[in-house]
């Protein structure tokens, strides 16, 4: 009899074994390389939304999901990683997330298929996945929930409860070949959509956001070709 078996929840034992270069072919940051108190932008590609520097984060040594250290996305954060040339192919965007259960307010994790760097225009920036954790004292997103809001053209409609006081994978699918995405959860896809309908077939911009969320966190982002080892399945004789 052959069993089919899903592997959730080994990525970090994984992650931690594997060399940076094998994990990720085009972006992977631990947050490790920069000092502790130091501020994002200007290190490891991070850029401000627009350009702006008012939207900083720290890095931090309190919490982490591969030590020491990880990103305190809160406050007025808005921080994006820019790639060009990426218009087909399967694609996984992922962060490790750690909401505490104090948390007030939204922590997003956000794909855009257009981003040109300052989007002055109505074209300029086209969203397709904006995923909304929030405990409490939300601005956008559901109490208690995973929300993937969605993006400029299709909405989302799916949603998860929110794991508190624990890291959790957030990982992103993205097909640019059949212009779909689909969101996992701990391992669990709870939303697919339509990846653009008037934005381009590509993958510019991820962007880590605060809209007025207390201090939560997020560590190991990484944009690659390869499944993330919690999404792979494996054959048993």
């Amino acid at each position: 009899m052959k069993v089919r078996w899903f592997v959730l929840g080994v990525v970090a034992a994984v992650a931690l074994a594997l060399p940076a270069t094998v994990q990720a072919q085009v972006f992977y940051d631990d947050f490790d390389s920069y000092a502790a108190g130091s501020t994002i932008i200007g290190q490891g590609g991070w850029e401000g939304w627009g350009g702006g520097t008012s939207s900083d984060a720290t890095v931090v040594d309190t919490f982490s999901h591969s030590s020491p250290n990880s990103l305190a996305v809160s406050g007025p954060c808005d921080l994006v990683q820019t790639w060009g040339g990426i218009t087909s192919g399967l694609w996984y965007a992922k962060a490790w997330t750690y909401v505490p259960s104090t948390q007030t307010g939204d922590m997003f994790f956000i794909l855009l298929n257009t981003y040109d760097g300052a989007c002055a225009g109505s074209t300029d920036c086209n969203w397709s996945v904006q995923v909304d954790l929030c405990a409490a004292g939300c601005n956008n997103g559901t109490p208690g929930y995973v929300v993937n809001l969605g993006g400029s053209d299709v909405p989302g409609t799916g949603m998860a409860p929110l794991i508190t006081n624990q890291w959790v994978e957030l990982v992103v699918e993205i097909n640019l070949d059949a212009n779909t995405y689909t969101v996992y959860y701990d391992g669990v896809a709870f939303d697919s959509q339509t990846w653009t309908t008037t934005g381009l077939q590509a993958i510019q911009c991820m962007d880590l956001y605060s809209d007025a969320s207390s201090e939560s966190y997020m560590d190991d982002a990484w944009l690659d070709t390869s499944i993330p080892v919690s999404l792979q399945s494996f054959d048993v004789e």
